[in-house]
């Protein structure tokens, strides 16, 4: 279950700084840049929504989730480095999940990096399954693992132990 430390909050434009530094710390050359940063924020609320966790004033990670009833599909979740193991992806992914409940989608969608093996586990603990693999399709040449979760299943959505 994610800690009850992480509260998850919307992200603000006073969160694009950080998340760039992260973003290019985590993710390298397939790092958002800060404009896309920007138009993804500046979608919420119409299609987005984007939410936070911060340690004091320092921000730890962010989720993003592309909302198009019944479908969604998480955008990004991404903790820092340092972070990382600390349940705040557990805790932001929930966050991400019980809000695509709450406007009425059915679905979830996401793609990962087959190399990263912690957040296919993150994903597989939270009920999502494997539909496919997408060749090459990170710029370093890494495949990306398609994954889906029914909303609407018995699966543990909201968390897992």
């Amino acid at each position: 279950m994610p800690s009850p430390h992480w509260a998850v909050a919307d992200s603000t434009d006073a969160d694009i700084a950080a998340m760039v530094t992260i973003e290019q710390d985590r993710y390298g050359p397939d790092a958002w840049s800060e404009l896309q940063i920007r138009e993804e924020l500046g979608r919420v609320p119409d299609s987005r929504w984007y939410g936070a966790v911060h340690e004091g004033e320092q921000l730890v990670g962010y989720v993003g989730l592309y909302l198009a009833p019944p479908d969604s599909d998480i955008q990004t979740v991404t903790v820092r480095a340092n972070d990382a193991g600390r349940g705040a992806g557990s805790a932001l992914l929930a966050a991400a999940l019980a809000r695509a409940r709450a406007v009425g989608c059915r679905r979830v969608f996401l793609e990962v990096n087959a190399n990263n093996t912690a957040a296919l586990a993150l994903y597989t603990r939270f009920g999502f399954v494997r539909l496919g693999v997408r060749r090459r399709y990170y710029k370093d040449g890494s495949d990306a693992v398609n994954m889906r979760l029914k909303l609407d299943s018995d699966a543990p959505a909201l968390g897992a132990p």
